[in-house]
């Protein structure tokens, strides 16, 4: 997964993966709260398959063992304590989202470019632009989200649910879209996300109204579609 020379993360992505990306994303906004356990587990699942190719330069271990053994160790996790872990995931997932809008506020020293280390000869592999944790508007903006996120999940769990799948599906689509985009923009331009980050904010705050909406409706109708099949057939009528 990592290549062999220093580039950027968009290089690397293959026009199958932009559109696996766009696909995964309808997917969470849109069926997002007829399995939330699924989708729970599936994201720790990245989460940790992502942790452990973080820490496959520090452990004199096969690299892609680490990496699934890490995804095997939080997607197990999520599946028997569902509950402490979706509070994790959505602490998580909302300090992203606080983090990545202060930093977009702050402007260029908002944001870092983080560096992935090749296993085979630890030399500087990937690099990764994120939200500057050492600039102190975001690095509030991210502990803020932790808070907000694990109060969210304890307080209103049901609503947790529908608000982190959407975040999530609504952050793979637009990544998805801005990294096809990117595909044809031609040699030597700027990546979308880059180009373009508050159309994308924009963009990904509508996806997530769209997917709240959505996923509410869809709510109700299964909720309807129950209390119809469990109530009792009426014999009497002539």
């Amino acid at each position: 997964m990592l290549a062999a020379a220093t580039g950027e993360l968009h290089l690397i992505i293959p026009i199958w993966g932009g559109i696996a990306l766009v696909l995964a994303g309808a997917a969470y906004l849109v069926l997002g709260t007829v399995q939330p356990r699924l989708f729970d587990v599936l994201s720790m699942t990245v989460m940790g398959c992502m942790a452990g190719l973080v820490a496959c330069p520090w452990l004199p271990l096969w690299q892609p063992a680490v990496v699934i053994l890490g995804g095997l160790a939080l997607g197990g996790l999520t599946a028997f304590f569902r509950n402490v872990c979706h509070a994790v995931l959505s602490a998580l997932v909302l300090a992203g989202v606080l983090a990545t809008l202060a930093a977009l506020a702050v402007g260029p020293r908002g944001f870092a470019s983080y560096l992935a280390v090749n296993q085979s000869n630890r030399s500087y592999a990937i690099q990764v632009s994120g939200p500057n944790l050492v600039c102190d508007p975001v690095l509030a903006a991210a502990l803020t989200g932790i808070l907000a996120g694990a109060t969210v999940a304890i307080v209103r769990f049901a609503f947790s649910e529908r608000l982190i799948t959407t975040a999530q599906g609504a952050a793979l689509l637009a990544g998805g879209v801005a990294s096809l985009a990117t595909r044809y923009r031609g040699e030597g331009q700027l990546p979308v996300s880059a180009a373009y980050p508050l159309t994308l904010s924009a963009l990904w705050l509508c996806l997530v109204v769209i997917g709240m909406v959505a996923q509410a409706a869809l709510a109700r109708r299964r909720a309807e579609w129950r209390e119809g099949a469990d109530a009792p057939a009426d014999f009497g009528q002539p």
